[in-house]
């Protein structure tokens, strides 16, 4: 009876070791699978810190289930999951963002870019600011150029690239847009001082 119940105690000893003694790999896939989908949502690249957060706890969980470190092992996937979840979340979000931002931009320049191009085309010539006008022209086109990658970026999902492009292409309008004042009032000092004698 007595060896009876040692072995039913060695057994019980044989059955915790086993039961606390395996690695928590359910766990640890399912803190890859969060870490991929994670990376796959664009979070390596717009929530950075967090998917590096998460993909270093993962580490260390899988670092600890090699060492026999079981709970705590279990502990680290469990919480290298929430932090890819987390990742994932704000790498959408943060992608929405910049995605709205870029798209009210590069529809403002659009707008815009149209009535300097007329303003530019529109000047006369010969009037005192004809390079000017050359240079508006050509910093117009690199406005359009800008916007055109920024277009371009919107419609691959390089959102940061995007926000970018259309800030400078807005940059680029906005000094057109001042320079256009000072060319229109170059036009107008000239044909001041050119004035027929019979209109002075």
């Amino acid at each position: 009876m007595r060896s009876f119940l040692k072995f039913g105690a060695f057994l019980a000893f044989v059955v915790a070791v086993v039961g606390c003694g395996s690695p928590p790999q359910v766990e640890l896939d399912a803190a890859q699978a969060a870490l991929d989908s994670a990376r796959q949502a664009g979070a390596d690249t717009y929530a950075a810190d967090a998917y590096n957060r998460a993909k270093n706890t993962l580490a260390d969980a899988k670092a600890k289930s090699e060492q026999g470190n079981y709970e705590e092992a279990k502990t680290a996937a469990v919480q290298a999951k929430d932090q890819a979840d987390q990742a994932k979340s704000l790498a959408e979000t943060t992608k929405t963002r910049l995605r709205d931002e870029a798209q009210a931009i590069v529809n403002r320049v659009s707008n815009a870019i149209g009535d300097a191009r007329a303003a530019v085309d529109g000047a006369p010539r010969g009037k005192g600011a004809d390079s000017d006008l050359d240079q508006l022209r050509a910093d117009l086109g690199q406005a359009e150029a800008a916007l055109g990658d920024a277009r371009g970026s919107l419609n691959n999902g390089s959102f940061n690239s995007a926000l970018e492009q259309a800030k400078s292409a807005e940059s680029k309008l906005n000094q057109v847009q001042s320079a256009v004042q000072v060319a229109m009032k170059k036009i107008e000092d000239w044909k001041m001082k050119n004035r027929p004698w019979y209109e002075l």
